[in-house]
């Protein structure tokens, strides 16, 4: 049995045998990056990440100008000094990847997952695990309380939404971030025949991702004097002022009670590109780590449940001393 592939948090999680950062939020020689949410992206000398992020790590600035990107085809092995590398689909928005490592010299894996969701999405390729000695895994809802109804029942619930809206006059505005969440929503009007505006943000985002999306409604810019009688899609964060005007988030934290008055709209629907509780633990038990590593959210509580398991599970960094913080993922 080969030795575990050591793992370390100096300040984010950092690979020493392989010199390789995973998701760094600052500047280094080189990493992986799982996907282009801000808080996972930064300028890098060299960056390893899927070709998809690659184009919206452009379109957002957000490439080093003088970096190297390489960009492996999902799936495929990639080899890199006395390394194999693979990615493979994240399932948390379009070009999300995670990463496969093995260790040529003996044999020794490697599955850091990134943000990620085993539940098929409209927008991103399913996940797809790979079995390894060590597991790092993101646990953003690694409480039992977090377990998400069926995705088809909640856009059921948007569309309910937007139709009841119109048919009063209003005009019924769907928030989700730019980049993931925006598109999921795009992909879930599709069939209903509505006409859509986008904010400029999403916009942008959208443009690049058409060619990964397959059918999307017909959508244009905002335009305040023409909104009436369209569905908007817009981020979280953007200011919008209009007669009858209601607001809807999608959200894997509109699952808390409290998230409609948290968030300030009319109505909160847990739409989540996030593994929930019950999906870390099928994570687990088709890897078979035998190792696990726990990065974001609850993780001194997922390890716990994990260690009255029998796994050797560990919080990772600084992340478990943070109380959990709401976003709109």
């Amino acid at each position: 049995m080969p030795p575990l592939i050591e793992v370390t948090h100096p300040k984010g999680i950092y690979l020493p045998a392989a010199d390789l950062w995973l998701d760094p939020h600052f500047g280094v020689k080189r990493a992986f990056v799982s996907h282009a949410h801000s808080d996972h992206v930064a300028r890098h000398d060299l960056t390893f990440c899927s070709e998809i992020t690659h184009q919206l790590m452009v379109v957002r600035k957000t490439v080093k100008k003088s970096g190297v990107v390489v960009s492996p085809k999902m799936r495929e092995v990639f080899e890199w000094e006395g390394w194999e590398l693979r990615l493979l689909p994240a399932g948390h928005i379009t070009g999300s990847a995670m990463l496969h490592l093995t260790r040529q010299a003996d044999g020794a894996t490697l599955l850091y997952t990134g943000d990620y969701k085993l539940r098929q999405g409209l927008s991103a390729e399913r996940c797809e695990l790979m079995q390894a000695d060590t597991l790092i895994m993101e646990t953003t809802f690694g409480l039992p309380k977090y377990r998400f109804p069926p995705a088809e029942a909640v856009i059921a619930q948007m569309l309910a939404f937007v139709r009841e809206t119109l048919s009063d006059g209003g005009v019924p505005v769907l928030l989700g971030y730019s980049l993931g969440k925006a598109q999921e929503i795009l992909c879930a009007l599709r069939d209903a025949e509505l006409p859509v505006m986008v904010h400029a943000s999403v916009a942008q985002i959208t443009a690049v991702l058409t060619p990964h999306l397959g059918a999307l409604p017909k959508w244009r810019l905002f335009d305040a004097n023409e909104a009436a009688g369209h569905v908007l899609v817009f981020p979280p964060g953007a200011k919008i002022e209009l007669p009858k005007m209601r607001t809807a988030i999608l959200s894997g934290w509109a699952i808390q009670p409290s998230a409609k008055y948290r968030y300030g709209v009319d109505v909160a629907l847990p739409l989540s590109d996030h593994a929930d509780h019950p999906e870390l633990h099928e994570t687990v038990e088709i890897v078979k780590p035998r190792r696990i590593y726990l990065v974001h959210g609850s993780t001194r509580e997922f390890a716990a449940e994990l260690r009255a398991r029998g796994h050797d599970a560990r919080a990772l960094g600084a992340e478990d001393q943070l109380e959990l913080s709401f976003s709109a993922h």
